[in-house]
């Protein structure tokens, strides 16, 4: 069965993060590949703490305000999302399977066998988490690269695969959250890869292009190049250290301190005027006066250590060379002149992520954090071009294929 409205499928995606749950309604645009977002809600994040869930009761109420008003607003109601899972403990690894040819000719059954062996290595190098997603990598026979190896001739041939693991706990209790308001959970997709799909060309992808994911307590990073995926990895930190440093330097309230980030934040000198002086309201109190380049000098020397950090995780994975451009995406991202700092210590082309292959009236939209919800419903489209009952699908029976993934990688 689709969800539908006006005879037409939509798509309903859930990012659940610290800060905030987004929940996006979408359906397929007019363009192709694109789609119109028809219902939003956004709520505050509860119950969550650097990406994973830790208080079941409060994640399900936050997920049933954002639900709820995505569905009210497109007129819809939600019975199956397509959800982000981050958190901390996400991990990758590029793997490989492989099945001998001896000379002849490619066969379908090569090509499965290939990615049978691929996924069996991907789930040796599991390292105690378990394995969340596996990306195609393409394949390869003798010295050719391709992504369709039927009927090529060669001595062996390989199947890539890029494999991304996490935190089952993690992952079979935002499930439980998700399944205790009433909806099913069709697929997950991690943060890096749904941000990615949202708002990175695949001319970005071919070049070299690192998207680095600026949440509220965790950065999720993700490198292409050549259309495969390099490297992942997330990191627990985020936008509220930002906050946390204002509240120490400054003597203030985390509350006080967030709201001075989000009005008079800024990582550039050049933009504060000599003696300049902010100040702002907060639940109908005014805060006392504070001079707005200790402000700034605190927010960029945090800043400009944090993506001095992720340029030495870039040259320890062995990828920094092959980067030629840095998205940011995430709430972070919105600190006015972090783009410039990025710059000044990446040594790379910047430029800040808005999703670009959605439309609708909402300003959100135009955000950088609504990245990785924006990412959820271009997966779901992708899906259902493959097969429709396994993007829209709300209560579907289990195939035999689909008992075989769900022994090897669990139900996610």
């Amino acid at each position: 069965m689709k969800q539908q409205k006006e005879n037409k499928e939509f798509f309903a995606a859930l990012d659940v993060g610290s800060d905030k749950v987004l929940c996006l309604v979408a359906r397929p645009g007019d363009e192709p590949e694109m789609l119109r977002v028809i219902g939003i809600g956004n709520t505050p994040s509860s119950g969550i703490r650097n990406g994973c869930v830790v208080d079941v009761t409060a994640a399900v109420g936050s997920i049933r305000q954002a639900v709820r008003e995505a569905g009210f607003t497109a007129g819809v109601e939600i019975t199956g999302v397509w959800a982000a899972i981050g958190g901390h403990t996400l991990k990758s690894a590029n793997c490989t399977g492989q099945t001998v040819l001896r000379g002849r000719e490619v066969t379908r059954e090569d090509v499965e066998q290939a990615e049978l062996n691929a996924r069996q290595s991907a789930l040796r190098d599991m390292k105690g988490e378990s394995l969340l997603k596996l990306i195609p990598q393409g394949y390869r026979c003798g010295d050719l690269v391709t992504d369709k190896p039927v009927g090529l001739v060669g001595q062996k041939l390989e199947a890539d695969v890029h494999a991304l693991y996490g935190s089952r706990t993690n992952a079979n209790n935002l499930k439980h959250a998700i399944q205790r308001v009433g909806l099913e959970l069709i697929n997950y997709e991690p943060h890096p890869w749904a941000a990615a799909q949202a708002v990175l060309s695949e001319t970005e992808k071919t070049c070299g292009t690192a998207l680095i994911d600026i949440g509220a307590e965790t950065t999720s990073l993700i490198v292409f190049r050549e259309g495969r995926i390099l490297f992942t990895d997330v990191r627990p930190w985020g936008a509220e250290h930002f906050t946390r440093d204002l509240a120490i330097v400054l003597g203030i309230s985390l509350e006080d301190a967030e709201a001075l980030k989000l009005r008079s934040g800024e990582c550039r000198l050049s933009q504060v005027l000599p003696g300049e002086i902010v100040q702002i309201e907060v639940h109908g109190r005014t805060t006392r006066p504070y001079a707005r380049d200790l402000l700034v000098k605190t927010l960029s020397s945090r800043v400009r250590q944090f993506f001095g950090i992720y340029r030495k995780m870039l040259a320890d994975a062995g990828v920094l060379d092959q980067v030629e451009l840095v998205v940011l995406t995430g709430g972070g991202a919105m600190l006015r002149g972090i783009g410039e700092e990025a710059e000044a210590i990446l040594d790379k082309h910047v430029r800040i992520g808005i999703p670009d292959r959605v439309e609708g009236e909402s300003p959100l939209l135009q955000r950088s954090d609504a990245a990785v919800a924006a990412g959820l419903v271009v997966c779901a489209l992708k899906e259902s071009l493959s097969g429709p009952e396994r993007a829209f699908g709300m209560r579907r029976s289990m195939s035999f294929l689909g008992g075989l993934k769900t022994f090897f990688l669990g139900d996610y």
